[in-house]
């Protein structure tokens, strides 16, 4: 299993697109979470801040621009960019072992 060293957790807008939010809003949001840990990032891995930028920028791109809103191509291409970013070893394994950032899309039942 994966030791994930920074969460982000978007669960709670992410499957709100088509009905509740456009993907302009969803990328907007996004944008704010990923500012939310560009500090954890720029502290302990600031190796790997500048791509977390360049996501970030992508994202603003897709939310300022109009045209795209429809254009679930393009989301899905910045979206497999936070990905891939998010899954990067930090360590050299393939398989588990420690991972730079888990994107939590998956809303979980809150334990009360």
């Amino acid at each position: 299993m994966s030791k994930w060293q920074i969460k982000v957790d978007l669960s709670d807008f992410w499957h709100k697109y088509p009905d509740e939010l456009t993907l302009q809003e969803v990328a907007q949001k996004l944008i704010e979470r990923l500012n939310g840990i560009r500090s954890k990032v720029e502290k302990k891995f600031p190796d790997y801040l500048d791509e977390l930028d360049e996501i970030i920028d992508s994202f603003k791109v897709f939310a300022e621009d109009d045209s795209m809103n429809d254009e679930v191509n393009e989301f899905d291409w910045c979206t497999s960019n936070l990905y891939d970013w998010g899954d990067t070893s930090l360590d050299g394994k393939v398989f588990g072992g420690r991972k730079l950032c888990w994107i939590n899309t998956i809303a979980m039942g809150k334990k009360g």
